[in-house]
């Protein structure tokens, strides 16, 4: 699938993997039953990760954060995003099992960050607004040709976005003024 994304013929699939047509078919239905057992077992994958992410100790508050933000299949390797715009594109009702998954991925991210929030570890930001900012970047983020052309990979832009999100624009360390110096403010120099 990610050499031709959905419209491959089930005779170059066997070809591909060494084996016969009759064999894939003893397994599979049909092409569309092959397509939807990877597409569910896919997103059982990523459902897997979600619970070993959401429960993992070792892992900060932001860490948490970010993982959820860049989650990618782990057992299929790299996804092509033309697989993934074809899903979109011509199978609705597999991109409607996406769609929901997107959502309790999102619904997770709101309570670690609540969770933050409420210890005072992340600012208070409006959610709503939160999630287009992320779903937002995650659209625009699968346009192959923007990929193509500045030579990086869905999963590495997806990781500079969250890093984006995580952390915004602001330096580590004080703020310098219009001069470069350390703002002054009522108890001295900014930390």
């Amino acid at each position: 699938m990610n050499t031709h994304g959905i419209k491959f013929t089930t005779a170059e699939l066997a070809r591909e993997l060494g084996v016969s047509k009759r064999a894939i078919y003893d397994h599979f239905t049909s092409k569309q039953h092959l397509i939807d057992c990877v597409l569910d077992t896919i997103i059982a994958d990523l459902r897997q990760q979600i619970s070993g992410i959401v429960y993992d100790d070792s892992l900060d508050i932001f860490d948490r954060i970010k993982a959820l933000m860049v989650l990618n299949p782990k057992g299929f390797g790299h996804v092509n995003t033309q697989v993934i715009e074809d899903v979109r594109r011509f199978m609705p009702q597999e991109w409607a099992k996406f769609e929901k998954f997107f959502m309790e991925r999102w619904r997770m991210l709101e309570q670690i960050i609540e969770e933050g929030s409420n210890k005072g570890l992340v600012a208070k930001v409006d959610l709503v607004i939160l999630n287009k900012v992320y779903m937002g970047a995650i659209d625009q983020l699968l346009d192959w040709q923007f990929l193509a052309q500045n030579n990086i990979t869905f999963n590495n832009a997806m990781i500079k976005a969250a890093e984006i999100l995580i952390g915004g624009l602001k330096a580590p360390g004080p703020r310098p003024d219009a001069a470069g110096q350390p703002r002054a403010t009522a108890c001295g120099t900014e930390q």
